[in-house]
């Protein structure tokens, strides 16, 4: 992974070769030799981690490590002290600092410390990465997406309490249920609470009840052990019940008392739990419609349905298309390393006119092939699904065919026939039927675009 480091020893040859030893492991590290630059150095770079010898000139360690730690309060550090100097040692803990190390160094010592703050800050830099996905995915400036945040923040707010209200979201595979779930959890005060996410539709039947609430030893043949359920894991957290249009319908009625007594009770066992959830469901299903004909019971339905969130099909927010595809691309070219730029503009075009049955997951699934794809600065047709293209070729505005073959034929049976009369009339029929667009009467005619800014450059039909 590596981290940023910035050394800060006046020994220059201890520096050096410390810096010769961290680059080895694949740390990106600057070298300094008074506390002075080293500060200025801090200002600059903003290290993940920071090795200062305790005993400076100008500025000292214990004073930089103070300034430091202040401009960055999740600088991790180790100081470097004189063999006895127990105080700066002391010092320098209560300042934050990760562990002091007494000269000589020990490379070994030093190494395993940095293994543990690396891994640290991997940790961090994961967690850091989902929470900005989690926000940055919802994203679209429709009047949908606005109102969906709005409820959002409603909700975070309403959080706050002991017990907040049980959430359904709705809408169509891939429009970001869990993203929505997750994010509600992550603002609310029980964020430093277990989130447990339970995909009803991945567990057979005769599991469910077992995965929820638990089991006492000896409740039945293979139970040599007690197990607590998912419901008692989410204690004090939050339980997201993903696809719960498909919770087997005998047993909706223990989950719908466990919701409203706050109490489960493991299978094998006569006493009752008591736990503090918060409810998330989730559905693609029209639940209504389940409980008209039976097989969703309508008191459950009720239960769940005290806060409602309702993500559109990215069909029904087409304004939003253009941020969602320019945010993956950034994302999906930041992950493989590629300098692309943007879309062409039929692209963007494509997408806004194709309907996406899988939604946002299906547009990030189809940017992210074509960002594997692409070798240049901007990503074209030809990087895109052919399903996609096919569909956009097909579409109104893009007359097929745009030239009547009865018509056809009948000019070439009444006009003198010239091959170069014929191929400029193609292509101002072409330009006529895409409104003068090149790339479209590129496509119609089934030729580059720079092929037919070739042939018109040359004059190669008589204008009228």
């Amino acid at each position: 992974m590596g981290l940023t480091v910035l050394v800060v020893e006046d020994e220059k040859n201890l520096a050096l070769s410390l810096k010769r030893f961290l680059e080895n492991k694949g740390h990106e590290t600057t070298v300094c030799f008074d506390g002075d630059i080293g500060l200025s150095q801090c200002l600059e770079m903003n290290p993940e981690l920071l090795l200062v010898d305790c005993r400076l000139p100008g500025m000292g360690g214990i004073e930089l490590l103070k300034k430091a730690k202040a401009l960055n309060p999740n600088l991790y550090s180790i100081v470097f002290t004189a063999f006895g100097s127990i105080e700066d040692a002391v010092e320098a803990i209560k300042l934050g600092s990760f562990d002091y190390i007494q000269k000589p160094i020990d490379l070994q010592r030093l190494g395993q410390l940095i293994l543990k703050i690396e891994e640290t800050v991997r940790l961090k830099r994961e967690i850091d990465y989902y929470r900005k996905r989690e926000e940055t995915e919802l994203i679209g400036s429709s009047l949908a997406m606005t109102r969906v945040r709005e409820t959002i923040q409603k909700l975070v707010a309403l959080s706050l309490d002991k017990s907040p209200p049980t959430v359904l979201i709705t809408g169509e595979t891939g429009t970001g249920k869990e993203v929505v779930a997750r994010l509600l959890h992550r603002k609310s005060s029980r964020s430093d609470k277990a989130f447990i996410h339970v995909n009803c539709i991945s567990l057979p039947d005769n599991l469910v009840e077992d995965e929820l609430f638990g089991h006492e030893q000896g409740a039945f043949t293979g139970a040599r052990n007690a197990k607590p359920g998912l419901m008692e894991a989410a204690d004090r957290g939050t339980l997201f019940l993903d696809e719960i249009g498909d919770f087997p319908i005998n047993l909706q009625g223990k989950l719908l008392t466990a919701i409203e007594s706050k109490k489960i009770r493991r299978l094998g066992s006569v006493r009752d739990r008591e736990i503090d959830l918060w409810i998330i469901a989730a559905t693609n299903r029209n639940l209504t419609e389940k409980a008209s004909l039976g097989s969703f019971r309508p008191d459950l339905l009720y239960r769940l349905n005290v806060v409602s969130i309702y993500l559109p099909p990215l069909r029904e927010r087409r304004e939003d298309i253009a941020e969602l595809s320019n945010y993956f691309l950034r994302k999906y070219a930041a992950q493989y390393g590629k300098n692309i730029q943007g879309f062409e503009k039929e692209v963007i075009e494509t997408f806004q006119n194709y309907n996406w049955p899988g939604n946002v997951r299906e547009l990030s699934h189809k940017i992210e092939q074509a960002v594997l794809w692409c070798e240049d600065n901007l990503i074209s047709l030809r990087h895109i699904d052919a399903v996609l293209k096919k569909r956009f070729q097909n579409n109104s505005f893009l007359p097929q065919p745009f030239i009547d073959k009865k018509e056809l034929i009948k000019w070439l049976l009444n006009e003198p026939f010239s091959l170069k009369a014929f191929e400029g009339e193609l292509i101002k029929t072409a330009l006529e039927k895409t409104q003068g667009n090149f790339s479209q009467a590129a496509r119609l005619l089934g030729v580059t675009r720079d092929w037919l800014r070739y042939r018109i450059e040359k004059n190669m039909f008589d204008s009228d």
